[in-house]
């Protein structure tokens, strides 16, 4: 009786192993051309959709663990969706580029004659002295923020980073346009 029992445990083994085997490989393949095809993407997708690249780079973590933990199964079905992604991803990536460098371009055009606008508007007004109260509310003040945040909008554009230039472009220009409102009213 005991040889039988051994004996089909040895059978049971025989059989799952390569079956385990299969599947781990499987996994491993998936997982491997999955982050070399997003390698090959992952500094474009980082600058111009960033979120998206967040998402398929905590997805390949997650993907991973699982492989690591032996969870074969879900790590294919993990890697082989996350390998869909990745192409689709790519395959948007020219026309995302194309979006961003005119959102950019269109940016880039029309804050420097903003803020110039409102350097000749607010000429002559003093920047309020250290300690006063309110003093962020200072329409002198909002324009040196807006001109620092220009520039660092410009450094991001120029180091690739469309994404977060154009991002903290579109808040320089809603911050240019409040305070020309804010300036019209209060004239």
């Amino acid at each position: 009786m005991r040889r039988i029992l051994w004996l089909g445990l040895v059978l049971a083994t025989a059989l799952v192993l390569p079956a385990c085997s299969s599947q781990k490989s499987a996994a491993e393949a998936a997982m491997a051309q999955t982050v070399q095809a997003y390698n090959a993407i992952k500094v474009q997708a980082g600058n111009i959709v960033p979120d998206e690249a967040k998402t398929i780079e905590d997805g390949i973590a997650a993907a991973s663990a699982q492989l690591q933990g032996g969870d074969y199964k879900d790590a294919l079905a993990a890697a082989t969706s996350l390998g869909t992604r990745v192409k689709e991803l790519a395959d948007g990536l020219p026309e995302k580029t194309k979006q961003a460098q005119s959102a950019w371009a269109e940016l880039s055009g029309s804050i420097p004659g903003t803020l110039a606008t409102l350097d000749k508007r607010l000429k002559g007004l003093q920047v309020p002295a250290a300690g006063t109260p309110h003093a962020d509310e200072s329409p002198v003040v909002q324009l040196g923020h807006l001109k620092d945040s220009w520039t660092e909008a410009q450094a991001a554009a120029q180091a690739g980073r469309l994404a977060e230039a154009v991002i903290k472009g579109n808040d320089v220009r809603s911050g240019a346009v409040k305070l020309l409102n804010d300036l019209q009213a209060g004239s």
